[in-house]
């Protein structure tokens, strides 16, 4: 039987939830860990979901370091951002964090769902924000519409994604 590890970061507490609807439906041995306090040794897992929040076009710092760290491993990602899920800036969140992991690990796949944002967004921002990232009324809806999310549509979307993930990397081997 696979053992499988999901790592998390959390800035709002959507990729945690997110995560944890990932490990609640797999059927293996596993572990739950957040990505920063994660120091162990891979090696002892079949398959490892690397979970992030979106920033700066990318992963956040505890999820990059993890990302390059991983070595000869069976990789899934896993994203919350408060963009909309088919966007390209979303997508552009994956590609970047999926560049970070060395060439030797198989990615499996990826998935991004929206979530909650940081306050900062949306309460009282210094001007430097406000140039960058206008609040215009598309990106209110935008935002209100991420304080939705994720659901437990969301939960259920991540839950069988993680089943397919965990299929696909039964039927491959990789040698240790």
């Amino acid at each position: 039987m696979m053992k499988a590890l999901i790592l998390w970061s959390s800035r709002t507490g959507n990729t945690k939830s997110v995560g944890q609807a990932i490990y609640d439906a797999l059927p293996c041995e596993k572990d739950f860990i957040e990505n920063g306090r994660y120091k162990g040794n891979y090696d002892e897992y079949d398959l490892v979901f690397v979970g992030f929040w979106a920033f700066r076009r990318g992963a956040n710092m505890e999820a990059r370091n993890v990302l390059s760290s991983i070595h000869n491993q069976k990789v899934a990602l896993y994203a919350t951002a408060g963009t909309y899920p088919d966007s390209p800036a979303a997508q552009n969140y994956l590609t970047a964090a999926a560049a970070l992991l060395p060439e030797d690990n198989i990615l499996l796949g990826n998935l991004i769902l929206q979530g909650r944002v940081h306050s900062f967004h949306t309460n009282t921002r210094n001007e430097s924000a406000k140039k960058v990232h206008p609040l215009t009324p598309e990106r209110l809806k935008r935002l209100q519409e991420a304080e939705k999310h994720p659901n437990e549509e969301d939960f259920q979307r991540a839950a069988l994604w993680a089943k397919e993930i965990y299929h696909q990397a039964e039927s491959i081997t990789i040698k240790k």
